[in-house]
């Protein structure tokens, strides 16, 4: 970005209002509340009714991935302008597609919280953790939100992810069409969608670490390095489970239990599932 161009964030940075983002992310909260609200009285699958809890999180965790994959793209398509800087760039609409993701991340903390699951989902509750508070210390101080925002598109591939596993959920065969279909866009997504996120912030980790504090510096290098080695992980077993065990091999049962939430520990950059394999 040219000096001249720098006025303009400054002064964009200065209309956006502190009070409006904690609204906005106080009304996520009310919004997947309701959802849940809305899934809760539906009700899952007869067959699922004793992971009733599990296909309610999942299930308002792909909407999450929906609203925000739409949103994200959106973002980077009509303000493809914030490529030029990552670091300064901001305008409402990225802004309060940060504080939408933070406060998911918070309801679903909440969720996790209210249903007693804190430590059966350890790395989960740490991964909202790392992530919320990068994300809400980017909305408190309106900088770094073109970063946040590259963060988020790893929501494209949660939404396939956990559409995945919530075909596997209702057992839906996997040699179906439906089931190929997303398994395949899951693949690509994933390594698009997760796979390129990651390396601008890791890359950028290194040539900008100058432009923030110590403790921020310090914060994100902890978390890039948790999510780099996460996400090399998820991608090996999804590699395993999809592809290595040829068209005929079907998840094993004992891994249906592996990783919710998958989508989220990715700095953000994993994911929401507590078993997406």
């Amino acid at each position: 970005m040219n000096n001249g161009d720098e006025p303009d964030y400054t002064r964009m940075r200065e209309a956006i209002e502190l009070t409006h983002g904690h609204i906005f992310i106080l009304g996520t909260i009310v919004f997947f509340s309701i959802i849940n609200w809305i899934i809760k009285t539906k009700g899952p699958p007869k067959s699922l009714s004793d992971e009733e809890w599990k296909w309610r999180n999942l299930y308002v965790s792909w909407v999450h991935a929906f609203c925000s994959s739409v949103w994200v793209l959106s973002s980077m398509i009509f303000c493809s302008e914030m490529f030029s800087d990552l670091f300064h760039y901001i305008n409402h609409f990225t802004y309060f597609c940060v504080c939408f993701g933070t406060g998911y991340f918070i309801y679903d903390s909440l969720d996790l919280l209210v249903n007693n699951r804190l430590l059966q989902m350890w790395e989960v509750v740490l991964h909202h953790l790392a992530v919320t508070s990068m994300f809400y210390y980017n909305v408190n101080i309106r900088a770094q939100i073109a970063f946040s925002i590259v963060a988020l598109s790893v929501e494209v591939n949660s939404f396939f992810l956990h559409w995945r596993k919530l075909l596997q959920m209702v057992k839906t065969p996997f040699d179906s069409p439906l089931y190929l279909t997303i398994k395949y866009i899951n693949l690509v997504t994933f390594a698009v969608f997760r796979g390129v996120p990651l390396y601008v912030i890791t890359y950028s980790v290194f040539t900008m670490g100058h432009m923030v504090t110590t403790a921020y510096y310090i914060g994100i290098c902890l978390s890039m390095f948790v999510m780099d080695v996460l996400n090399v992980i998820l991608f090996w077993r999804l590699l395993k489970s999809d592809l290595l065990r040829g068209p005929s091999g079907s998840p094993r049962s004992k891994q249906h239990s592996a990783l919710h939430h998958e989508s989220k520990t990715n700095g953000h950059v994993t994911s929401n599932n507590h078993s997406d394999f």
